[in-house]
């Protein structure tokens, strides 16, 4: 069989606001590939905050179950570095 006919790899997204700090993680990606990418959706139009990007569904998920306890002001200065 050669390779036209494979179906698609299905994009997962998802989004979670997160009741502590009142920010909103969107996430995106495809299962079993490294191009998982998760942001802040409400932060400031002009500079998108990008929390992780090329990283695996795991680290994803890792991330925002650490981000659950932390303030905004601490969860904006991890997307900045």
């Amino acid at each position: 069989m050669d390779g036209s006919s494979r179906k698609p790899l299905a994009k997962v997204e998802g989004r979670r606001r997160l009741r502590f700090s009142g920010v909103t993680v969107a996430w995106r990606g495809t299962p079993n590939l490294d191009d998982w990418v998760a942001y802040i959706v409400n932060g400031t139009r002009s500079k998108k905050l990008i929390l992780a990007d090329h990283s695996s569904e795991r680290k994803v998920k890792s991330l925002l179950s650490r981000l659950q306890t932390l303030p905004r002001r601490d969860i904006e200065k991890l997307a900045k570095s």
